[in-house]
């Protein structure tokens, strides 16, 4: 499962971050880190932005990047 799979408010643990380690590196340090709790906030329309909650944050991600974030309903 994918972050994009989330539903809204549905909790979930980081699993392992995109292959691509220029983007795991970004993504580490926005605090994308594995065991992480994560939560779905919100879906833009028209496959736009996913808002998300991480570390009392909300963070905002680009479809074809959550579309990497593998991640563990908890």
């Amino acid at each position: 499962m994918t972050l994009v799979d989330l539903t809204k408010n549905q909790k979930a643990k980081i699993i392992a971050l995109p292959q691509d380690k220029v983007l795991a590196t970004q993504l580490l340090e926005q605090g994308f880190v594995p065991n992480c709790e994560i939560s779905l906030a919100h879906k833009a329309p028209l496959n736009g932005p996913l808002a998300f909650r991480l570390n009392n944050t909300k963070m905002i991600v680009q479809q074809h990047l959550a579309k990497q974030i593998i991640v563990d309903v908890i």
